[in-house]
């Protein structure tokens, strides 16, 4: 493997570290105030994008850094949606499959967090962020 792809594969480790641990601790809050964990994650998702988006823009993809951001905003939402919805639906089946219980409800944002990670790599790499 290239010695890029590697720094880049780490960094975005520790980035999508960083949006699961956003992710969670808010939808663990919006869970409880109240909210199913279906529409907590609708809110909890599109505040760690934000996050991942400007930490990957910056770092993980840095030689990009300094083109046109709005394009790379468009692009990185369009990547991360797409993965959002493999993301969320697998955290729905899963939830759907064992239960809402908070155990569940973490376990559930795990297996939708590992299914979108591959898919974001990609799509950041080779779509976003590409050179």
């Amino acid at each position: 493997m290239k010695r890029e792809l590697i720094i880049q594969l780490l960094r975005f480790g520790v980035v999508g570290s960083t949006g699961f641990a956003i992710d969670g601790t808010l939808l663990s809050l919006l869970i409880m105030l109240g909210l199913n964990p279906f529409v907590g994650r609708l809110i909890s998702f599109p505040t760690a994008l934000m996050v991942t988006w400007a930490l990957n823009r910056n770092w993980t993809f840095g030689a990009t850094k300094h083109a046109h951001r709005k394009g790379h905003f468009q692009r990185y939402v369009g990547v991360q949606l797409f993965g959002m919805l493999c993301n969320y639906s697998t955290y729905s089946l899963v939830l759907l499959t064992i239960g809402t219980e908070p155990i569940n409800v973490f376990f559930a944002l795990v297996c939708g967090s590992f299914v979108g990670m591959f898919l974001n790599f990609t799509g950041a790499r080779y779509i976003a962020f590409r050179t």
